[in-house]
């Protein structure tokens, strides 16, 4: 284990020292005076460097020449205490978990809030999708890392908020062209337009490719567009629509140890033989206005609507084929009064409302046979939340409030069930130090099962799992910011506990088929460490976390699990990266990531084995020609993509590829 930590620290020193060779040691004296960063993730505009909450941010290059593009987690990469698995299998989409939450998921996001130029990305229910978002279009993102349903609500163990592509100077029209290994290719089309009042995004991509396992290529095209308007300096008016279109992409499924070592490139056959797959098509439009009334009062709001045509194909007969409609809207005001210079006090209210139309037919060699559940699901959500800032001489005083009433049921079920919950947070920052400032904050959040999982129903009955209940966590902070001429260090201590932990599992009668089951309370202890540095050209960044996860009171029918490992979450991971950009154009980056150990069963009887990767990338600029290109896997290192948790038959494993490649060019009129 520790000999794969060396080597990334080992590449990441070396790095060091040839830019102390190459620029001489007076350069690390010399302090780069930074704009002081505003965020709003934590809901009230506030710098980063006061709030009293874990989060990472990062800036993207508008031509985004060292990131690939073909997945968030090209972006995530050295975020501590963020996790991420499937890059690989389209049809099960990006697996994101933050301290654990999220980990339960089969596909896409769980326990996690997504948020896209400032409207939800997350259903009301807690499911998140990350299909339809345009990746080459991503400026900048926030990562809130802790329980945050005082600001979001449900299933916000963490929050990912993402902002596109909305400060450039003049028009431009850029063409993106990359290919590289298993037949992938991404184009994409980029235009900017600016006027005086008016400016606008649009942007179009189209992407696929063979996929790295047999029955795994996929085919995906994304529009996106937002327009702004200023009706004056007072008054604004933002507009975003996407359309995404997936017609394909096939799912090569879990396979055990032994099929891995006999090829790690095949696919479970009852995958064939059902001829697994995904189709969506994905539409979201979202409108928002801000006001200023004088100095002292704003008013902002958002309204959105989403609407998703999903159809897909399980490996097994009986319920095998999904089709599903799902259409949420949802919108929300907020009230920012701010009484004195050093005091803000804000007042949100939201409503959101889903409903799924789910259809389940007999997967007949891939083919639709009787039907076996027609059920509309609801799922409404109504808040308000109450957020106050103290700034004093020597800190900043951090305190919420928020109550949210869902209403969830079927329409095969007479009854709906109501829940309402209130959730808190209390933050403090001390400032008094110059460079040193550290943070306390104590917060609380919910998470209900989602639509999907509660339709799971072990029990072969119609309606919900009646055994399924939402969990709760409590979420304690201790952390430190140092700013010197040797970069930015952020180091934070957390405790979370939970009760009804939300687990997945699979059943013999229905393998590959997700159930879920909830665990008695996990207790999450852990350190996150970020260091950060610029330095005329060079940028350095490094991440550690440590998490020990672990069942606080967990009975599996007669197995007493409290004590074990949650699975799916490596308890150690570290991250390392350096780039440096030269004066003629050329850029060149290396990333080096350390994955500890993972369980993949509740039991812990299985242990996944550690492991180390590396990739490079570099890139020429020329006028308005841009060129780039990179390794993945430098080492050809052995692991996984995924691991699927609780699987039948030991059905765990999902292969990542070993060595490939990209490479590709842009244009900028």
């Amino acid at each position: 284990m520790y000999k794969h930590i060396c080597c990334v620290i080992i590449i990441f020193c070396i790095n060091s020292f040839f830019s102390t060779l190459l620029f001489g040691q007076d350069t690390l004296q010399q302090k780069i005076a930074l704009k002081e960063i505003i965020l709003d993730a934590a809901r009230i505009k506030s710098p980063k460097s006061i709030l009293p909450f874990a989060l990472t941010y990062k800036t993207f290059p508008q031509t985004q020449l060292n990131n690939p593009q073909n997945s968030l987690q090209d972006y995530l990469q050295g975020v501590p205490g963020l996790f991420a698995q499937n890059t690989q299998n389209f049809a099960q989409d990006l697996r994101v978990s933050i301290r654990g939450f999220g980990a339960r998921s089969a596909f896409g996001i769980r326990g996690i809030q997504l948020i896209v130029d400032g409207i939800p990305e997350t259903t009301p229910d807690g499911q998140g999708q990350l299909d339809n978002l345009p990746l080459g279009l991503i400026q900048s993102l926030t990562v809130l890392r802790g329980p945050a349903s005082t600001f979001y609500g449900n299933a916000a163990g963490g929050v990912i908020q993402i902002n596109t592509l909305s400060d450039f100077e003049d028009d431009f029209v850029r063409f993106r062209a990359q290919g590289g290994s298993f037949s992938s290719s991404n184009l994409s089309a980029t235009v900017g337009l600016k006027n005086n009042k008016t400016k606008a995004v649009l942007y179009q991509n189209l992407s696929q490719s063979d996929g790295y396992r047999d029955h795994s290529k996929y085919k995906q095209h994304v529009f996106n567009t937002r327009i702004w308007h200023d009706f004056s300096s007072k008054s604004k008016l933002s507009f975003q629509f996407n359309y995404t279109n997936s017609p394909y992409a096939y799912d090569a499924g879990g396979i055990n140890l032994q099929s891995v070592i006999e090829n790690r490139r095949q696919a479970r056959p009852q995958n064939r033989s059902f001829q697994t797959f995904e189709s969506i098509e994905h539409i979201k439009t979202g409108l928002q206005w801000e006001k200023n009334f004088g100095k002292n009062l704003s008013f902002s709001s958002y309204l959105f609507y989403a609407h998703r045509d999903f159809k897909g194909r399980l490996p097994f007969e009986f319920g095998g084929l999904v089709d599903l409609v799902r259409d949420y809207y949802g919108g929300g005001a907020v009230f920012e009064y701010q009484p004195k210079e050093n005091h803000i006090i804000q007042l949100r209210v939201s409503f959101a409302d889903q409903t799924d139309h789910r259809k389940r037919f007999k997967n007949i060699a891939g083919e639709a046979g009787d039907i076996t559940l027609d059920q509309k699901e609801l799922f409404n959500n109504k808040t308000i939340s109450l957020l106050d800032e103290y700034r004093l001489s020597f800190g900043v005083l951090r305190a919420g409030m928020r109550f949210d009433r869902q209403q969830l049921g079927t329409n095969l079920v007479d009854s709906k069930t109501n829940l309402s919950v209130v959730n808190y947070s209390l933050g403090f920052t001390y400032t008094d130090l110059v460079d040193h400032i550290f943070f306390a904050s104590y917060a609380t959040s919910f998470e209900t099962p989602t639509l999907s999982e509660l339709s799971a129903n072990p029990f072969g009955e119609e309606g919900f799992n009646p055994d399924l209940s939402s969990s709760q966590a409590r979420n304690f902070e201790l952390g430190w910011r140092y700013n010197s001429s040797f970069g930015q260090l952020e180091t934070t201590l957390y405790d979370i506990r939970t009760k009804n932990e939300l687990i997945s599992y699979e059943l013999e009668d229905f393998p590959t088929r997700t159930f879920y089951r909830n665990a008695g309370k996990t207790n999450r202890k852990g350190i996150e460490v970020q260091w950060e540095l610029r330095k005329i050209g060079w940028h350095w960044l490094a991440a550690f976390n440590y998490a020990a996860i672990e069942f606080d009171d967990y009975q599996l029918e007669e197995k007493n699990l409290s004590g074990n490992k949650l699975p799916g979450i490596p308890q150690q991971q570290f991250f390392a990266s350096s780039s440096y950009n030269f004066s003629n154009g050329w850029g060149i980056m290396s990333l080096n990531q350390y994955c500890g150990s993972i369980y993949s069963d509740d039991s812990n009887q299985n242990k996944i084995s550690p492991y180390f990767l590396s990739n490079l990338k570099a890139w020429k600029s020329l006028n308005d020609f841009e060129f780039f290109a990179g390794i993945n896997n430098l080492f050809d290192r052995k692991y996984n993509d995924n691991i699927r948790i609780n699987a039948w038959g030991k059905r765990y494993y999902e292969p990542a590829p070993m060595r490939n490649f990209y490479f590709g060019m842009s244009y900028t009129l």
